[in-house]
């Protein structure tokens, strides 16, 4: 596996050989990243499920300010940790283990704010909702983050929750990118920043 863009583009990058392990292709980066364009740039990233890491690395590459990371595996944990050494960015991240929804809570209470939130967790196992449930009222968004869920397209994600609402879904393959925003609370503002077609 490689960094796709940025500063650290062509870096190879560690990841497990594992059937348990279903790390994301350079297709479905590629159109993550499009989407989203230059919203990482300068901006605190949530890495949940991160895996091997390889989309908060990207963003990392693209300009993200910093990271965190979240996953509860050994192995995830040993391979973040290797991959931020081999490529100098250890500074700009943080590694949590644990379950993902009490990480949620953690970072609530630590008063942690994210303007782009990344969501991979296991296929069919119906976490895509429980996940988001947590982060549309977590407190730990800032105004008009945004939420980007990789999932089968088997898991079908609602148009809305009370503050996020849904802009799009891009089948790959088997599997989807769906792309969410938070509301502007305050003043019932609903623009996207991603809104379009791709």
């Amino acid at each position: 596996m490689r960094i796709i863009g940025g500063e650290l583009k062509s870096r190879k990058i560690q990841f497990p050989k594992s059937r348990l392990t279903r790390p994301m292709t350079d297709k479905t980066k590629e159109t993550l990243f499009n989407v989203l364009g230059g919203l990482v740039i300068g901006k605190h990233i949530l890495d949940l499920y991160s895996g091997s890491g390889s989309v908060g690395l990207e963003s990392l590459s693209r300009g993200a300010l910093d990271v965190t990371f979240v996953d509860q595996a050994d192995w995830a944990v040993r391979v973040i940790q290797t991959n931020l050494k081999d490529l100098n960015l250890t500074p700009r991240s943080r590694i949590i283990k644990g379950d993902v929804l009490r990480s949620i809570d953690k970072l609530k209470k630590e008063g942690q704010l994210y303007s782009v939130v990344f969501v991979d967790p296991p296929f069919n196992q119906g976490l895509v909702k429980k996940t988001l449930n947590k982060l549309d009222l977590s407190g730990i968004l800032t105004p008009f983050a945004h939420i980007v869920v990789g999932h089968s397209r088997h898991e079908e994600i609602p148009p809305s929750f009370q503050e996020l609402r849904l802009t799009r879904t891009k089948r790959i393959g088997q599997a989807c990118l769906s792309f969410l925003f938070r509301l502007e609370s305050k003043h019932g503002e609903t623009k996207s920043y991603i809104s379009g077609e791709l």
